[in-house]
């Protein structure tokens, strides 16, 4: 407990006090009809007390009203902000009452600027003694609050431009002083227990304006107002911000407070219960931390709802460095920082999505009816549109391939092939389809809409509709497309779906101080995608033989309690910083789907990358801790009853194309050594020959 302040700290404990009533709860909708579930935020461990309350003595107003000095003021008490918390009540962000030092000025008579002066430094120095601190406050800003605001307590804890608040033995140690010109003045402070935890997500809230120095005016503020900055805490402000109270204190010519009487208690702001779960979000955190430590993301959904579950970026910062305000070295280091902490990969990044995208081009190709669960097409190593050269990873031809081993394998000129046989409009309108090139609609600012490079926009901007060689290149997810996790996993979800795309759903509801639900969020189809049952087929085949077959490239993911359907990728992103990416997307269980998800990593500059071999393990590392922790309810557990763990791989039947219009695939001489699947190559040279390296 934070220790007890003397009373003459302006009876601030009262109006403080008021605000936090017991822990409360947090009702949990419930997307089956059930009553909603009440569920217990954790407590706060360092409430106040609440002192008795002091009430005005019936002479006192005649006594004041014959006093010069004497003062009655009606002063606003700022409401405590609404807790965010995790879809099961955990708190990720909370108040905390904290203490912090102050000047209490008496009555001087006709009182001198070196009078005021030597009182407040007097003060002031005999707190730096016992507390070992240099504060100090500029001597003009002295008098003009003694003139002004005497009333009042000046804070004069200040570091940097920052109140800072007492510990709980600082508070012992100045005990004595208390009452004799110091007073520990109490506030609130936003508190994020969680640390950086969902820190992207959660954003953070400052100072709302510095306190008045000018005369005292009526609902002037008792101390310092929060507002939210970033994250939810700014989308939701207007929720979480409360309704402040007022109340009328009556002050003696020499500052001490007679009386006070609450006129408006304050309303504590509602609470927004996010569709995060804390501990999935934390294993994802976790295994970016360790697996990708120079930067990535990690986003897992729940098909069935559109539920966020997890939406990690890496590397992230301590919201609490914000709190009461942010040092301006803190906030350069994390500026300056080449790994960018303040982004929010999750969302924001936009990225090539590499041979993640073969998913969509597949769904496009065979949605063309050109192109058929049967159709082969030679897996060699390079393809020649018009006079550029496309490659495949794997400088040795594979020999003929359907869709379903040329997504097992993720044979780039398969999908070459493909794409052009089907035409652009058929892979684009696809992507559109599946949610690429527009948000996807999240409460949090500047979410990312990625790009996708329609024949429209071509003809806009640069006079032409895309050529074959664009096309090809977008096939593979590679140049001008570009998505964010979230949206790679949407798409995964849809998929997984097969009929809808739920709206991605990051907040379930708001809830008022009684608990009550003021606002909430359905589980809504943001639109049909009504895939051909048997196109998606072939192609959920594809990705469970990408990690459950021979020689398929994400094996890495494979984990014993489920079988996962993915897909690997790895891009060229920073040609000029060498860098590249690497992908693992898809859902499980595959034969009957709960989640979907979408892990990106950040290769080094010069790093030798894939997917397979980097991102997958990721996959298998956080589905594993999810089963081993879960409960006899869970969902994933659920799903796995009276169903195989497994369905067999199945790598369908192929008939050959024959001539047309498109290219054909064909040995290419001088073709880079092998590398893994979905391996950029080392050592080419030349743009073109880097960039379709996956």
């Amino acid at each position: 407990m934070i220790g007890k302040p003397s009373t003459t700290s302006l009876g601030l404990c009262l109006f403080v006090a008021i605000c936090f009533g017991p822990t409360r709860s947090f009702a949990q909708d419930s997307d089956t009809g059930v009553a909603p579930l009440v569920l217990k935020a954790e407590p706060i461990s360092d409430e106040p007390v609440a002192p008795p309350k002091v009430e005005p003595k019936p002479d006192l107003k005649a006594t004041w009203q014959t006093q010069k000095e004497a003062r009655t003021l009606i002063l606003t008490v700022p409401a405590p902000r609404g807790q965010i918390v995790d879809r099961n009540g955990v708190p990720l962000a909370q108040n905390r009452v904290v203490y912090q030092l102050g000047l209490t000025f008496p009555f001087m008579k006709d009182a001198t600027k070196a009078q005021i002066l030597e009182f407040a430094h007097d003060q002031i120095a005999k707190a730096n003694k016992i507390l070992g601190k240099s504060w100090k406050l500029d001597d003009e800003d002295m008098v003009q609050h003694y003139n002004n605001r005497r009333w009042l307590p000046l804070v004069f804890s200040i570091e940097d431009g920052l109140n800072v608040e007492l510990s709980n033995d600082e508070q012992e140690m100045i005990k004595p002083l208390l009452d004799k010109g110091l007073v520990l003045q109490p506030a609130y402070q936003r508190y994020y227990p969680r640390q950086d935890t969902a820190c992207h997500i959660i954003g953070y809230a400052g100072k709302t304006r510095r306190l008045p120095t000018g005369p005292i005016q009526e609902g002037d503020p008792l101390f310092e107002e929060l507002e939210g900055r970033e994250g939810l805490e700014l989308t939701f402000e207007s929720d979480l911000r409360g309704t402040a109270g007022s109340v009328n204190i009556l002050y003696s010519p020499d500052g001490k407070r007679l009386a006070e009487e609450t006129l408006r208690r304050p309303v504590p702001g509602r609470n927004v219960v996010t569709t995060i779960d804390y501990n999935i979000q934390k294993y994802c955190e976790n295994a970016l931390k360790k697996g990708a430590p120079r930067g990535g993301a990690y986003v897992i959904m729940d098909i069935r709802t559109g539920d966020i579950l997890a939406m990690a970026s890496n590397p992230g910062y301590d919201l609490n460095q914000f709190i009461p305000g942010i040092h301006p070295e803190a906030y350069k280091k994390l500026l300056e920082d080449k790994k960018l902490p303040l982004f929010a990969r999750s969302f924001r990044g936009q990225y090539p999505p590499a041979s993640t995208f073969k998913i969509v081009t597949a769904l496009g190709a065979l949605n063309s009816t050109k192109v058929t669960s049967r159709t082969s097409y030679d897996c060699d190593n390079a393809l020649t549109i018009g006079d550029r050269v496309f490659r495949n990873w794997n400088k040795n031809g594979e020999g003929s391939m359907n869709v379903i081993t040329a997504i097992k394998r993720s044979c780039n000129t398969w999908f070459y092939q493909a794409a052009l046989t089907a035409g652009s409009d058929s892979i684009l309108n696809m992507a559109l389809h599946m949610g690429f090139g527009e948000r996807t609609g999240i409460p949090l600012n500047a979410e990312a809409s990625g790009f996708v490079p329609t024949n429209a926009y071509m003809m806009q901007h640069e006079g032409h509709k895309l050529s074959q060689g664009d096309l090809a290149n977008i096939s593979i997810g590679q140049g001008r497309v570009l998505a964010t996790p979230l949206q790679v996993c949407q798409c995964m979800a849809a998929l997984a779906d097969g009929v809808e795309m739920k709206q991605p759903r990051l907040v379930k509801q708001i809830q008022d101080v009684s608990d009550r639900v003021v606002m909430a969020t359905e589980v809504s189809v943001k639109r049909r995608v009504d895939l051909n049952a048997d196109d998606r087929s072939v192609v959920v085949k594809g990705m469970v033989a990408v990690v459950s077959g021979d020689n398929g490239t994400g094996r890495a993911a494979d984990i014993k309690y489920a079988q996962i359907a993915g897909k690997t990728g790895t891009a060229q992103w920073k040609p000029a910083e060498d860098r590249n990416l690497a992908w693992f997307t898809g859902f499980l269980p595959a034969n009957n789907p709960v989640y979907a998800f979408a892990v990106v990593y950040e290769g080094s500059p010069g790093e030798n990358v894939s997917g397979g071999k980097i991102a997958a393990p990721m996959v298998a590392e956080v589905f594993e801790k999810i089963f081993e922790k879960a409960s006899p309810d869970d969902p994933l557990v659920l799903a796995m009853k009276d169903i195989p763990k497994a369905m067999e791989v199945d790598e369908g039947e192929q008939d050959a194309v024959e001539g047309g219009d498109v290219p054909t695939a064909q040995p290419v001489e001088q073709v880079a050594p092998a590398q893994p699947a979905d391996q950029p190559k080392k050592g080419l040279k030349g743009f073109f020959k880097k960039l379709f390296g996956n």
